[in-house]
């Protein structure tokens, strides 16, 4: 994947999706008392939370990006495609694991020892990749 078509494509994909996450907060609140069905509270939440993960994920990876050539210079096109590749997968995980944190808080079942294990998990992830 090319460098400049990664940065465009964050930059596209974390405006747009803000805006669906705005935009859900906004018409659709899952908590309102004029729906009628569960499913359209299970619906609206979903939307709210993939919007938010592709928030996230954009954002993680254009901070990433940015922060691994902000001290290099005179980098090849080769060199900056790499950091996009490990960028994006290093936003995507960040972003997995705020998003499980997210949904064990909003189940009510992230305490400590939970939320370090899926850290954990996380980063077993990402240990696996830099081993590979």
């Amino acid at each position: 994947m090319s460098y400049r078509f990664f940065l465009w494509g964050m930059r596209v994909l974390v405006v747009v999706s803000f805006l669906l996450m705005l935009a859900t907060l906004i018409y659709l609140s899952p908590y309102s008392k004029s729906y009628s069905s569960q499913q359209t509270v299970s619906i609206n939440i979903f939307i709210f939370e993939t919007s938010l993960f592709f928030t996230l994920l954009a954002g993680f990876s254009l901070l990433l990006f940015r922060i691994r050539t902000l001290k290099l210079t005179n980098l090849k096109s080769k060199e900056l495609d790499s950091f996009a590749g490990v960028s994006f997968r290093q936003g995507f995980l960040l972003a997995l694991a705020v998003l499980i944190l997210l949904i064990m808080q909003s189940f009510e079942i992230l305490v400590w020892w939970d939320g370090l294990l899926a850290m954990g998990a996380i980063i077993m992830a990402e240990l696996y990749f830099l081993a590979r």
